[in-house]
């Protein structure tokens, strides 16, 4: 009887502590963050509690409870269900569902069922592996651990609230440093608030090399696409803006900004200029930040000024010059003064250099400027030879005239031949002049010619022609030299005739003796061969 008793014993202990194991909640996840389809899991008990899958509207996940914003039963409401973690049980962590409990619907978007979507729209069974590629995107010190993720339609605010695609909100932190990552329905990664990095705080696109160039261009180009109509990208110590036409609205454009935490688009519009639609423009395929630090290192050395700052680095496309139109990085600087000095005043200006490191303009301050005389002949030699690199050797000229301090062109368009157009070149680039003398835009080849048509004019040969021109004109230094104009032919008629015809069809040079006050002058026209066609006294 004792032995039956015994084992009787054994039997019942046995049988209750298995009704207790039946009875008592489901084993919970280790974490629902880490542990690989423990969020779906837990997801899935609602949907079973419910007897159908239910519509979400929030869904925040940590790493000891799964809470849900679902449908409520009647349109406009909304109830809360939660799978967490309870108390450990003998060995286990136990798992308790609850719900629905009330809750109050979102307010912010008056529709509440446009902010719903179903659970089989999200990647809930890849919560762990979305969570390790937001803990990368963050690169935070030390790694950093996910806090929480959140799931909802995003909210947009402008032209009035309303929902939009699904986005995760994944928060990250480590005991210095946090981070907000945000990823699509699908989990792919698409951008984040980084603010609250170290590598923000120390990050410089100007100083440091070592920033996501390619994941900038990747990202901007997902939001504005890869079509032709970016206006100007600007490069700024944390951030890169882009001006482009806007997607649907006629000559206006907006703004675009993307830095380490991804892309924004401005609410703002700006109306274009007048004829500004009609410039073409570039696509940020045709951008390559790559050589960034290259174009940096072009424009300091121009600028000339070790101490001084740079503001930013503007791409945009230049039509003004001659040839087809062409990408220049204008980069602004700002200094005190000259080098080794201090002032009370900035002084600012630009370098503009093409994409492959080519400085075409360095528009120093006034104090800083080279005292350069254009007329040197050292210096008219080496001008001519800067324009004919930039107008290509094929380009043909009707004149060019040079003063002091610039130099006009009229040149058939290199692009557009048959086309003429008239260029201002100053320090400050070539300027395409829309003002035109009606005899000037006339296509006339037979008054064209080559810059190597005017190899003979060397600078040593200039030397030797501006000196006998003021022999012959019988002036000293009360009349200084004016202009230097090379052309088939002075003085053109407009017929077409020039006033001084060429001897033998080649160029010629006219060299002009001025007052300063420009009341009294004279001049001198030599042939291609350097002998005296027409003479004009004071």
């Amino acid at each position: 009887m004792g032995f039956l008793s015994g084992r009787w014993r054994v039997f019942l202990a046995a049988w209750l502590a298995l009704s207790f194991l039946a009875c008592m909640p489901a084993r919970a996840a280790e974490s629902y963050i880490t542990s690989p389809g423990e969020a779906a899991r837990a997801a899935g008990r609602v949907s079973e509690a419910l007897g159908r899958t239910p519509e979400a509207h929030t869904i925040r996940i940590t790493e000891k409870e799964v809470n849900l914003i679902l449908r409520g039963a009647k349109a406009g409401d909304a109830d809360e269900w939660r799978v967490r973690q309870a108390t450990r049980l003998l060995f286990f962590e136990s798992e308790v569902v609850s719900g629905p409990a009330a809750r109050s619907a979102p307010a912010m978007v008056a529709d509440i069922t446009s902010g719903l979507f179903p659970l089989d729209a999200i990647s809930l069974a890849k919560v762990d592996q979305i969570a390790t590629r937001a803990i990368g995107y963050a690169r935070l010190e030390g790694g950093g651990t996910v806090q929480s993720i959140e799931i909802s339609k995003r909210v947009n605010l402008l032209p009035t609230p309303s929902y939009g695609p699904i986005r995760w909100t994944i928060y990250v932190a480590s005991p210095r440093e946090s981070a907000t990552v945000y990823a699509d329905a699908e989990g792919t990664i698409i951008g984040g608030d980084l603010s609250n990095t170290a590598r923000a705080r120390l990050m410089d696109f100007f100083k440091d090399d070592d920033w996501p160039k390619e994941q900038a261009l990747e990202s901007l180009t997902s939001v504005i696409g890869s079509k032709p109509i970016i206006r100007d990208l600007t490069v700024y110590p944390k951030s890169v803006q882009v001006k482009a036409d806007h997607p649907s609205m006629a000559e206006t454009t907006v703004g675009y900004s993307w830095d380490i935490s991804g892309v924004s688009r401005s609410p703002i519009t700006s109306p274009m200029f007048p004829g500004t639609s009609a410039l073409p423009g570039f696509s940020l395929a045709d951008v390559d930040l790559s050589r960034l630090a290259m174009i940096r290192d072009k424009a300091k050395e121009a600028w000339q000024n070790d101490k001084s700052t740079m503001s930013y680095m503007m791409l945009k496309l230049s039509t003004d010059g001659p040839g087809k139109p062409e990408l220049r990085w204008v980069v602004h600087f700002t200094d005190l003064g000259e080098p080794g000095e201090m002032t009370l005043f900035t002084a600012s200006g630009t370098v503009e250099v093409t994409t492959d490191g080519t400085v075409r303009v360095a528009n120093l301050p006034d104090a800083r400027k080279p005292k350069r005389n254009w007329l040197d002949p050292d210096m008219t030699e080496k001008t001519l030879g800067v324009m004919a690199e930039q107008f290509g050797k094929n380009a043909r000229f009707a004149e060019i005239s040079v003063s002091r301090d610039s130099m006009r062109i009229l040149a058939e368009v290199p692009d557009t031949p048959g086309t003429m157009r008239d260029y201002n070149v100053n320090d400050r680039g070539v300027t395409a002049s829309s003002m035109m003398m009606p005899w000037d835009s006339e296509f006339r080849p037979e008054r064209l010619f080559r810059m190597s048509d005017i190899a003979f004019f060397s600078a040593a040969k200039l030397n030797e022609l501006t000196a006998r021109t003021f022999s012959r004109l019988q002036v000293g230094s009360e009349m200084p030299l004016s202009r230097y104009t090379f052309s088939i032919g002075q003085l053109m008629s407009p017929d077409g005739s020039f006033m001084v015809p060429s001897p033998d069809g080649k160029v010629t040079l006219e060299i002009r003796l001025e007052s300063p006050d420009g009341w009294k002058g004279g001049r001198v026209t030599y042939s291609s061969t350097g002998e005296e066609i027409d003479i004009v006294m004071p």
